[in-house]
């Protein structure tokens, strides 16, 4: 009896759920739907429309400009909690993650994003990030913006640079086909080394890797093979000589990043790097605007368009220069990360693990002095010895 019951209660609860849920999404269609929690930055009239709080916008607008200005979500997030300003309504303090979410929210150009999470239909019902499972609904225009559309762009195109500067894809993982492929790097001439398989077919098969311009000639390059097993037990071996003494490393490390202030002259280039971008960006849809109307001949508009985006492409190639030695930001961000993975894998390692080193490690730096020198993503290098014997021909 108890079961049928439970049963019973669960169909009644599960179409309760689906009639909300039906609900919801037909308001989300018809454009309806009211938020229930507002993003910061917001709040709501009496009609349930999105209206602007002055005072929270004051730091959206100023976490925007700080950003464009050559700073990273930590250093935005630090000068924010040193400067008292309040945090959001669904964080305790201001952490990174915080700022980038702000950063990549489309409310704040006056667009609506709807259904961003679901919930789950059957029970034990958990809400979850929508990424795909469930249709979306893009609101344009819907509010009234805190900050332009070309700072949003741009925001976007710093941030997109910045991802690929830290090596990672929309997933966060790398797409090589080996966990080792790009990685390792020839301490002589530069070059990357290739994966071999040697005595093939017999028991003692081996893997290594060459690098690739002394396969092409050993005059230009003397650097010999490595076996695979040899990178596998000297990355092993400092592994787990970084998590016996982080405190002693990566914390220190980490305090001293934290304490490097952003260059306020390079704060100033960018900022009016950026500015000339807009200006230049402006001139472009100005010229297309004239075109379209028939004031401008089509040779003589290419001709300008190309200049105009010549201009544009050698402008962004230096305010990206800046933004590579401005903050610190890829080096705090990746002695964070890696705080992160020890504290989920704290104990000393027996087995070699790929997925660690791929998430830890951007180069693998072969010596001819018998080293192994691995480049961590926060830009730390650590060597190990090459055991005797560890080379190939």
């Amino acid at each position: 009896m108890l079961t049928i019951l439970s049963s019973i209660a669960q169909g009644e609860s599960e179409s309760i759920s689906s009639n909300n849920r039906w609900g919801i999404q037909k308001r989300f269609r018809d454009g309806s739907y009211n938020l229930g929690c507002v993003a910061y930055g917001y709040t709501k009239d009496e009609d349930g429309e999105l209206i602007i709080n002055e005072d929270e916008a004051a730091t959206v607008r100023r976490i925007f400009q700080d950003y464009l200005n050559g700073k990273g979500s930590y250093v935005i997030a630090r000068d924010l909690t040193n400067d008292n300003v309040p945090p959001v309504r669904t964080a305790e303090t201001w952490n990174d993650s915080v700022v980038k979410g702000i950063l990549q929210n489309p409310i704040y150009e006056g667009d609506l994003i709807l259904q961003k999470t679901y919930t789950t239909e059957v029970l034990p019902y958990t809400k979850k990030i929508n990424r795909g499972e469930m249709p979306q609904f893009f609101i344009k225009d819907n509010h009234e913006p805190i900050i332009t559309r070309e700072q949003g762009v741009m925001v976007r195109e710093v941030y997109e640079y910045r991802r690929k500067q830290m090596g990672m894809d929309d997933s966060g993982k790398y797409q090589n086909r080996y966990e080792l492929s790009s990685k390792i790097i020839c301490e002589e001439c530069g070059g990357t080394f290739r994966r071999q398989k040697i005595y093939i077919g017999k028991p003692y098969e081996k893997i290594q890797w060459s690098c690739k311009n002394h396969l092409n000639s050993k005059e230009n390059c003397k650097m010999k093979a490595i076996r695979e097993d040899i990178i596998k037990s000297a990355y092993l071996t400092m592994w787990n000589k970084l998590v016996s003494n982080y405190t002693y490393i990566l914390i220190p490390l980490l305090d001293s990043l934290k304490n490097l202030r952003t260059c306020k002259a390079q704060e100033d280039d960018i900022e009016n790097l950026n500015h000339k971008i807009m200006e230049l960006t402006e001139q472009s849809h100005i010229l297309s605007r004239v075109v379209q109307k028939g004031y401008m001949d089509s040779a003589l508009f290419i001709q300008k368009q190309n200049a105009l985006n010549i201009e544009i492409e050698e402008t962004k190639k230096k305010r990206n220069g800046l933004l590579d030695s401005n903050g610190f930001e890829k080096e705090i961000e990746g002695t964070i990360r890696l705080l992160e993975i020890i504290k989920y894998n704290p104990e000393i390692m027996d087995t070699y693990d790929e997925n660690l080193l791929a998430h830890t490690v951007d180069q693998v730096i072969i010596g001819q002095n018998k080293t192994i020198t691995f480049k961590l993503i926060n830009g730390l290098k650590l060597t190990e010895r090459i055991s005797k014997g560890g080379e190939e021909a």
